[in-house]
Protein backbone atom coordinates (compact mmCIF):
# COMPACT_ATOMS: atom_id res chain seq x y z
CA UNK A 1 0.00 0.00 0.00
CA UNK A 2 1.75 3.39 -1.02
CA UNK A 3 -0.57 5.93 0.76
CA UNK A 4 -1.77 4.79 4.27
CA UNK A 5 -4.68 7.18 3.99
CA UNK A 6 -5.71 5.14 0.75
CA UNK A 7 -8.08 2.51 1.34
CA UNK A 8 -8.95 -0.40 -0.85
CA UNK A 9 -12.57 -0.76 -1.87
CA UNK A 10 -13.82 -4.20 -0.69
CA UNK A 11 -16.66 -5.78 -2.33
CA UNK A 12 -18.76 -8.62 -1.30
CA UNK A 13 -19.47 -11.70 -3.37
CA UNK A 14 -23.04 -12.83 -3.26
CA UNK A 15 -21.82 -16.03 -1.19
CA UNK A 16 -20.42 -13.73 1.78
CA UNK A 17 -23.37 -11.06 1.08
CA UNK A 18 -25.47 -13.84 2.02
CA UNK A 19 -23.71 -15.09 5.20
CA UNK A 20 -23.23 -11.62 6.42
CA UNK A 21 -27.27 -11.52 5.95
CA UNK A 22 -28.18 -14.30 7.81
CA UNK A 23 -30.31 -13.32 10.95
CA UNK A 24 -28.92 -16.37 12.46
CA UNK A 25 -25.56 -15.23 12.62
CA UNK A 26 -24.88 -14.15 16.13
CA UNK A 27 -24.01 -10.38 16.55
CA UNK A 28 -20.62 -10.85 17.86
CA UNK A 29 -19.17 -12.81 14.73
CA UNK A 30 -21.22 -10.22 12.40
CA UNK A 31 -19.19 -7.80 14.39
CA UNK A 32 -15.52 -9.44 14.01
CA UNK A 33 -16.17 -10.53 10.02
CA UNK A 34 -16.79 -6.79 9.69
CA UNK A 35 -14.07 -5.57 11.76
CA UNK A 36 -12.08 -8.08 9.37
CA UNK A 37 -13.16 -6.55 6.15
CA UNK A 38 -12.67 -3.17 7.62
CA UNK A 39 -8.59 -4.58 7.87
CA UNK A 40 -8.50 -5.96 4.47
CA UNK A 41 -9.48 -2.28 3.56
CA UNK A 42 -7.03 -0.78 5.35
CA UNK A 43 -4.34 -2.98 3.75
CA UNK A 44 -5.38 -6.50 1.93
CA UNK A 45 -2.10 -8.13 3.07
CA UNK A 46 -2.74 -7.44 6.43
CA UNK A 47 -0.13 -9.41 8.95
CA UNK A 48 -3.06 -11.67 9.71
CA UNK A 49 -3.60 -12.80 6.11
CA UNK A 50 -1.68 -15.80 4.34
CA UNK A 51 -1.63 -16.99 0.59
CA UNK A 52 -4.89 -19.00 -0.53
CA UNK A 53 -4.70 -22.06 -2.12
CA UNK A 54 -5.35 -20.68 -5.52
CA UNK A 55 -2.18 -18.63 -5.28
CA UNK A 56 -1.62 -15.35 -7.16
CA UNK A 57 -3.60 -12.77 -5.18
CA UNK A 58 -5.75 -14.97 -3.50
CA UNK A 59 -5.63 -14.51 0.61
CA UNK A 60 -7.08 -16.03 3.55
CA UNK A 61 -7.60 -14.41 6.57
CA UNK A 62 -9.11 -16.20 10.64
CA UNK A 63 -12.01 -14.15 11.74
CA UNK A 64 -10.65 -13.53 15.62
CA UNK A 65 -11.44 -15.83 18.39
CA UNK A 66 -11.61 -18.97 16.55
CA UNK A 67 -14.69 -17.46 14.09
CA UNK A 68 -14.10 -18.60 11.12
CA UNK A 69 -12.61 -17.98 7.94
CA UNK A 70 -12.72 -15.27 5.07
CA UNK A 71 -11.10 -15.83 1.69
CA UNK A 72 -10.06 -12.71 -0.73
CA UNK A 73 -8.97 -11.81 -4.10
CA UNK A 74 -6.63 -8.77 -4.28
CA UNK A 75 -6.89 -6.81 -7.94
CA UNK A 76 -3.82 -4.51 -7.64
CA UNK A 77 -4.57 -2.91 -11.34
CA UNK A 78 -8.40 -1.82 -9.99
CA UNK A 79 -6.93 -1.42 -6.49
CA UNK A 80 -10.25 -2.75 -5.20
CA UNK A 81 -10.45 -6.53 -3.35
CA UNK A 82 -13.35 -8.94 -3.22
CA UNK A 83 -14.53 -10.56 -0.51
CA UNK A 84 -15.06 -13.94 -2.37
CA UNK A 85 -15.86 -16.09 0.64
CA UNK A 86 -16.97 -16.20 4.49
CA UNK A 87 -16.93 -19.31 6.43
CA UNK A 88 -18.37 -18.74 10.10
CA UNK A 89 -17.63 -21.49 12.63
Amino acid sequence: MTDPDELWPVTLSEAASQVLADPALPLPLFSAIVAVTVAIAQDPWVKTSSPAEQGGNWRTIPIPDGGGIAEYLINPAEHSVLLTRVVPF
